[in-house]
């Protein structure tokens, strides 16, 4: 091979690696703007559920007693200062303490009677997997309904299985708590 082939060969070959990174960095940049879009006509949505009475968001230590939530499930109030509830799906409870400091940093509570059928927890852990946003399900054997949603401030109790209303939930209030975090 020539040194002009050689050349050629560098140039195109050099051409070519711009193309393919100018296309991905556009694609990169298109991914992020809908991204943005996304989250900003979300959070100018109205959330949704039931607007609960602000009990503060005073850290106490394990143990600790603190006065009773306004509600079941909680949606804000006295919470550990060294955990949240840890995302995801948890086939035991979690102590209220450390989701409502889960939901203080945005997450999205799903939280289900824990005497569901298995087929009933079944079909929420399938929805729940759809959903964006930050997110935790925990069963609640105290829970007066089959299942509840709760956000910072947010409760929306179903007496049915809403897929629907379980997902637009956690795209309208997700990431809307008062300390915005990645850990939730």
């Amino acid at each position: 091979m020539t040194i002009e082939h050689k050349v050629f060969l560098g140039i195109g070959l050099a051409t070519l690696l711009i193309i393919v990174g100018g296309v991905f960095f556009t694609n990169q940049q298109d991914s992020n703007q809908n991204q943005s879009s996304i989250s900003a006509q979300t959070s100018t949505k109205p959330l949704m559920g039931e607007a609960i009475t602000i009990q503060g968001e005073t850290h106490i230590k394990r143990g600790e007693s603190h006065p009773p939530y306004n509600s079941n499930p909680p949606t804000s109030g006295w919470h550990y200062g060294d955990g949240v509830g840890g995302a995801g799906i948890h086939d035991t409870e979690v102590p209220d303490e450390l989701l409502v400091h889960s939901l203080e940093h945005g997450a999205v509570i799903l939280s289900y009677n824990a005497s569901l059928s298995a087929s009933d927890v079944e079909k929420l852990k399938q929805i729940f997997r759809q959903t964006t946003g930050k997110g935790i399900m925990v069963p609640r054997k105290n829970l007066d309904v089959p299942v509840a949603l709760t956000s910072w401030g947010r409760l929306y109790k179903l007496q049915t299985i809403d897929e629907k209303t379980i997902k637009a939930f956690f795209v309208i209030n997700s990431n809307r708590g008062p300390e915005q975090t990645p850990m939730f």
